[in-house]
């Protein structure tokens, strides 16, 4: 019995270590305007169309007083939210299953520090493993990450 519950442990354990915290995180050695610029590209020709750019670290230096010795912990040169979308995914992902839409429109966060710029995606299948949509989350999820790697993230 207690082999039985171990082994049990063993899998959950695995299991949730393999699914992570549903982040999709690379990195690439280019400096945030090389980066954005690789990743524009990349996602058009993936069909996945930039709505916006946010540009995180210019709104927090702005409130750099506000924020006093909290603002820029961890020293990032610049932050900024690629929000993007497709909208036939959109309309596809609306038919099966609305409460998806939740998800849209998708967001890329780009972070630069020291000539290396990160990117982290939230993976939308983390969200849809009993939806009727989660096909097609999973296509457009690879087709993120495949313009990630295009653009050079690793």
């Amino acid at each position: 019995m207690f082999k039985r519950f171990m082994v049990s442990i063993l899998v959950i354990s695995g299991t949730m270590l393999f699914a992570g915290n549903g982040i999709y995180k690379v990195s690439a050695k280019k400096d945030f305007s090389s980066a954005l610029k690789s990743l524009t590209h990349t996602l058009d020709k993936q069909n996945l169309y930039i709505i916006s750019k946010a540009n995180i670290s210019s709104t927090l230096k702005r409130m750099k007083n506000k924020l006093g010795a909290d603002y820029n912990k961890q020293h990032f040169d610049s932050v900024t939210s690629i929000i993007f979308c497709n909208p036939f995914y959109a309309n596809e992902v609306m038919n099966l299953d609305p409460d998806m839409m939740a998800l849209c429109p998708l967001k890329i966060m780009l972070m630069e520090k020291n000539g290396k710029t990160t990117a982290l995606f939230v993976l939308p299948t983390t969200h849809a493993s009993k939806s009727s949509a989660k096909k097609v989350l999973k296509e457009i999820e690879n087709k993120v990450k495949k313009a990630l790697k295009s653009a050079g993230f690793k």
